[in-house]
């Protein structure tokens, strides 16, 4: 099914009278409601070759799984939905090696991979049946499909250390290392950073790597940074962001061609408490946030060449999100009317509120494709799906947990 359908099941659904459900088994999901797609509809996104998957969790019919945190105690089933028909319904359970948690759900290449430890191995499930399985406990922090091949990167669950597998095999290992951030491809490489703690007599140094298809080298950090935020390769160039106490007015961002402070431009210029670099176009962004009060935090947005959103105290932006076509959009919460709000491409500018009902729970739950902004959102007895300003009602008894463009 084309992606213009998934796009006039989002924009489409939103004209009846009756939410579009996702919680009945592939033979009748959708039934009567599916929508064909409309000619010329401005919510198409441009490729028309690609799915809208979405991934999520089902409790039984009137259980409050919401309030009731022992959610293990009770029958639930891991769902997948390709362009609104259900194509995967899974038992969870511990004995299943099948989590509800949004952090272990994986929708690759059209399959849903569920990853699950119980303290002794690692198991990976694809569509709820057994993929791999390897010795030790593993916190898969990163996975993707390449060349038909299975690479995932785990962190050890007990202790230091992590391992990057090929179909479960150990492509490379570090005893000691801390990951730092998730496992991506960069012109074709597969890359990933880790930081490792190193004893120089009385001193604890801390020293940090890039990896790129196999070949390491350390990233170098003046010795008066306070918090290295995040590490990553883009367009072949090295990226670090960090807090140095000797430039107090924002974060620094250095490269393999030097580095520079990005400025608030405030009155009073703070240090960040977090910062990660994100792809856009050609180039990056970087997006954080800093303590203004004891209870307040404001979310920054910045280019190389300075800052480009700053949200006031009250909004707290749950994630930012970027594409190569140059698009911003941004998932976020008002605390003065206590309502999911969302900014839209092209620069995040255009805020359309949701309502109190609503709550974002995951990154993996929003997408951009097309110029368009896509968003899975969780309320309290009932789901909503996102084209940009346009909603749909999703009657699923659980969270959304995972939504993407394959």
């Amino acid at each position: 099914m084309p992606l213009l359908l998934a796009a006039a099941l989002l924009s489409s659904c939103v004209w009846l009278e009756n939410p579009v459900s996702l919680g009945r088994s592939r033979s009748d999901a959708m039934g009567e409601r599916t929508i064909r797609p409309k000619t010329g509809d401005p919510g198409e996104p441009d490729d028309t070759s690609a799915h809208l998957y979405i991934s999520a969790v089902e409790y039984p019919k009137g259980y409050d799984w919401v309030r009731d945190t022992a959610h293990t105690l009770v029958d639930a089933r891991i769902l997948l939905f390709k362009d609104g028909e259900c194509t995967a319904s899974i038992p969870a359970g511990d004995s299943r090696h099948v989590s509800t948690d949004p952090d272990t759900h994986w929708v690759l290449g059209g399959h849903l991979y569920t990853t699950f430890s119980d303290g002794i191995r690692t198991y990976i499930l694809r569509d709820g049946a057994e993929l791999l399985r390897f010795e030790g406990a593993e916190d898969i922090r990163g996975m993707l499909l390449k060349e038909n091949m299975l690479w995932t990167l785990g962190q050890k669950i007990r202790g230091e250390g992590f391992t990057l597998r090929c179909d479960g095999t150990a492509a490379a290992e570090n005893q000691q290392g801390l990951l730092i951030g998730s496992l991506y491809e960069d012109k074709g490489d597969l890359c990933y950073a880790y930081m490792l703690t190193v004893k120089a007599g009385n001193y604890v140094l801390r020293k940090y790597f890039l990896c790129a298809d196999g070949t390491e080298k350390e990233v170098s950090v003046p010795s008066d940074a306070q918090a290295v935020f995040d590490i990553r390769r883009v367009g072949g160039i090295t990226y670090a962001t960090y807090r140095q106490s000797s430039v107090p007015v924002g974060p620094v961002l250095s490269s393999d061609g030097g580095s520079q402070s990005l400025y608030y431009n405030l009155t009073t210029a703070q240090s960040p408490d977090w910062c990660e670099i994100i792809p856009w176009k050609d180039d990056i962004l970087v997006k954080g946030w800093y303590n203004c009060t004891k209870d307040m935090r404001r979310y920054v947005l910045w280019s190389k060449t300075g800052m480009k959103l700053l949200f006031i105290p009250q909004i707290v932006i749950h994630d930012f999100l970027a594409d190569e076509r140059g698009n911003i959009a941004a998932v976020g919460y008002d605390t003065r009317t206590d309502e999911t709000v969302i900014y839209l491409p092209p620069n995040a500018t255009s805020r359309v509120s949701l309502g109190k009902r609503y709550r974002f729970i995951s990154h993996r739950v929003a997408a951009l494709a097309g110029d368009h902004f896509y968003a899975g959102l969780t309320g309290d007895g009932e789901d909503l799906l996102c084209l940009d300003s346009k909603r749909t009602p999703v009657t699923v008894n659980g969270p959304i947990t995972g939504l993407a463009y394959q």
